[in-house]
């Protein structure tokens, strides 16, 4: 199979990691050239590693290849030949490796070889394009490379892009921490929604009667954190009471209906401001002067000392967040800092308005600012470096975090689902409630944004088209005469068993409809003589959701595990033509999970096929049925997982929004104030094991831990899918 050369360079062009960059380039000059390379050793220059991505054939030491993703491939072709000569190394030819395209490369290898005496040759991206159909071997390694780091997810519209997330800690971490039960304990909603509430409330005063509604404070949180944390609204509503009840952290204004902060937590909060302040100025101007020392030493002299701080600060925190805040906070990932921070200053200064002829002493002398200041720091570095690093860990358990967003949506992009009635008539029950309260509608659209494939099946439908039926023919017979006894008493009409006609009720309560049928209009023609036809439009147009026949995938069940699994099955849900259905779903999911060889693909997400339904506990006739090892993973994926990790998450263009918001900044060191030990002590241990376990061990655990997360009910750290109006009726059985 030829490779497709302009899909061949886009993809490799979007390479940005030096690591990821060195793999690829080593595997396909192998392919290429059919040597194998070796590291140059390392230099002893005060820590730098100025030999890092540079490597000799076996068969002639003094052939150097410098692989290299960066922008000034003038400074850094010229700086690799001055550290080769100031170190002692030998050597006849160097090779520039780059994924960039480099104009008039011919005159400037002239020009090289007359100052230097040194032949270069310049193999840029064009040079990979010419050779990627050269061999089985060039494709077969772009192709690994396609499939370990190119990572597509919905933008909206396809998005590509290339990440290392199974050779990266962060993403091992906390899947793993997803089923820590020590994890429950720390509340970290809790504790993230009482540092938003109090610095949303900051500058509040009753006596200036400025005071801010719960609507207010939400709005506030939304513009600190640029983007939308809609699972924490329900928690922000929730903590706002807890707050402001004995003991008292803010309070509450019956009159003005608003909140604010009490004199004394304004006093103690105007003071920790007054010392953050301080520290904020300190950090900066203490970490200006080491920088501008170390520019001095190199000749070099950069207009905004500051700016380029905060890029290189932020770009550390962006890049390689989990290992930089445990080497912080628990002195630990050493290894990981000295590997990587050369790659995440150049990614920095690349991305600044530093000028391209200073680019590469920059580097340099940032590179060994960057080392003294996190060794060697001041009081006040240490400490705003801890305020950020705690920061970070809290918004990474919660999955606020860039390499996280990408897994989430890439696995998205992967997902092959089957949306059962459980979900679908839930979401048509709440059309007409406020987009907040719309849980199972949200769940569909946040998934069809997210870019999840999702398919209704013939089986389904005639399930939907049945149940529309069977609700309009019950509303008729038992609650047509019964209106006003519903409508006048909200408490009854809350114990109404079908949902769509509760939801009626609420709706026509709230003035948003006048008669069931034109409820029912609101999805398809009420008369339903039509009603399979409307709902594979309706369905597709709102949600994405796409009718598939058996024919159309070629599905066949095998009949007699059919008949089998459905008679145990019956004695689960006292309805045959129900155990039959399920049994044909069930089936067909892991048909199709075998058509399509997803058992033995060793990737990092896991199975793709999925029906999502809330009855997952029918898995369990499953095994008994067939035994554990036949179907050894559910084909139900959960809606919280969905819900929770997908379909409320921010996206990664969000997620880094955000962290340029916050690193570094005093809202960085805000969020840090409430974050508990224990957290960094757990997140230590899970980065140690993650470092002791071999790499096929790491895809391993990751696709268990993926599946695990998709479809394990006893995961407690997610928010459940409810129904609002039982939420409700929950509420006034408490009351009552």
């Amino acid at each position: 199979m030829q490779v497709d050369k302009e899909a061949f360079e886009y993809a490799i062009s979007k390479i940005d990691d030096g690591n990821i960059f060195e793999i690829f380039g080593i595997d396909f000059l192998v392919a290429v050239m059919s040597y194998t390379f070796i590291p140059v050793g390392r230099t002893k220059d005060k820590g730098i590693d100025g030999f890092q991505h540079i490597y000799t054939r076996n068969d002639s030491h003094k052939h150097i290849f410098q692989l290299s993703t960066e922008l000034d491939h003038v400074g850094k072709i010229y700086g690799t030949i001055k550290k080769l000569n100031e170190n002692s190394i030998e050597f006849d030819r160097l090779v520039y490796v780059t994924n960039r395209k480099i104009n008039n490369a011919e005159s400037f290898i002239d020009k090289v070889f007359e100052k230097t005496k040194i032949p270069l040759a310049i193999y840029d991206i064009r040079w990979f394009s010419t050779h990627s159909n050269q061999s089985e071997q060039t494709i077969k390694a772009y192709q690994i490379f396609v499939d370990t780091y190119l990572h597509e997810y919905s933008k909206p519209g396809r998005y590509q892009t290339v990440a290392n997330l199974d050779t990266d800690s962060r993403l091992y971490v906390f899947l793993g921490q997803q089923f820590d039960s020590k994890r429950d304990d720390l509340k970290l909603d809790d504790l993230l929604a009482d540092t938003l509430i109090l610095y949303a409330l900051e500058g509040t005063d009753p006596d200036k009667k400025n005071l801010k509604s719960d609507v207010q404070i939400k709005d506030s949180i939304k513009k600190y954190l640029k983007f939308d944390p809609q699972l924490l609204d329900s928690k922000i509503s929730e903590r706002l009471i807890a707050l402001s009840t004995k003991p008292r952290k803010i309070k509450y204004h019956t009159k003005e209906q608003g909140y604010c902060l009490p004199y004394e937590t304004r006093v103690e909060i105007a003071e920790r401001n007054l010392k953050d302040e301080a520290l904020f100025y300190n950090f900066y101007s203490q970490t200006q002067e080491t920088i501008i020392k170390y520019f001095s030493d190199v000749d070099v002299k950069v207009k905004d000392v500051e700016a380029l701080i905060t890029k290189v600060f932020n770009t550390i925190f962006l890049k390689q967040g989990l290992e930089f805040s445990n080497f912080v906070l628990m002195g630990d990932s050493h290894s990981v800092i000295e590997q990587n921070l050369n790659d995440v200053i150049n990614l920095a200064v690349d991305e600044s308005s530093v000028i391209l002829t200073n680019k590469e002493k920059v580097k340099t002398a940032l590179h060994l600012a960057i080392r003294d200041i996190v060794y060697n720091g001041t009081i006040e570095q240490r400490k705003f470096l801890k305020s950020l690093s705690n920061s970070y860990l809290m918004m990474f358990l919660l999955q606020w975090e860039p390499k996280l967003s990408t897994y989430f949506q890439t696995l998205a992009s992967h997902l092959k689902v089957f949306v059962d009635n459980s979900i679908i008539i839930p979401a048509l029950s709440e059309f007409f409630l406020d987009e907040g309260n719309r849980r199972h509608w949200n769940l569909l659209t946040g998934a069809k944004k997210a870019g999840i494939s999702m398919f209704i099946n013939e089986t389904l439908l005639s399930e939907l088209e049945s149940h529309l039926k069977m609700v309009r023919n019950k509303y008729y017979i038992s609650f047509y005469q019964m209106e006003d006894f519903y409508l006048n008493d909200e408490f009854e009409l809350l114990f109404i068993d079908e949902i769509l006609i509760r939801a009626y009720f609420y709706a026509k309560k709230k003035g948003q409809v006048k008669t069931f049928d034109k409820f029912i209009d609101s999805f398809v023609d009420p008369e339903l003589k039509t009603v399979k036809e409307e709902l594979i439009i309706y369905l597709k147009e709102m949600f994405g959701i796409t009718f598939i026949s058996n024919e159309m995938w070629d599905i066949k069940v095998n009949e007699e595990e059919k008949l089998k699994l459905a008679e145990v099955l019956s004695y689960k849900k006292d309805n045959n033509i129900k155990a039959e259905n399920d049994a044909e779903m069930i089936l067909t999911v892991y048909f199709l999970r075998n058509k399509y060889g997803e058992t033995s693909d060793s990737g990092i997400f896991g199975y793709k096929t999925w029906w999502l339904s809330k009855d997952t506990s029918t898995y369990r006739a499953v095994c008994e049925c067939f035994g554990a090892d036949k179907y050894p993973v559910s084909c139900y994926i959960r809606p919280d997982f969905i819900y929770n990790y997908i379909a409320l998450k921010p996206t990664s263009e969000e997620v880094n929004n955000a962290y340029n918001e916050i690193f570094p900044t005093m809202l960085g060191v805000n969020l840090s104030y409430h974050m508990p030990k224990e957290v960094s002590e757990a997140v230590q241990e899970k980065i140690k094991e993650y470092h002791l376990k071999p790499p096929v061990r790491v895809r391993q655990t990751l696709r268990i831990l993926a599946d695990r997360l998709k479809s394990d009910p006893s995961l407690k750290n997610r928010h459940s899918v409810e129904l609002f109006l039982d939420n409700i009726l929950s509420k006034l059985k408490d009351v009552v």
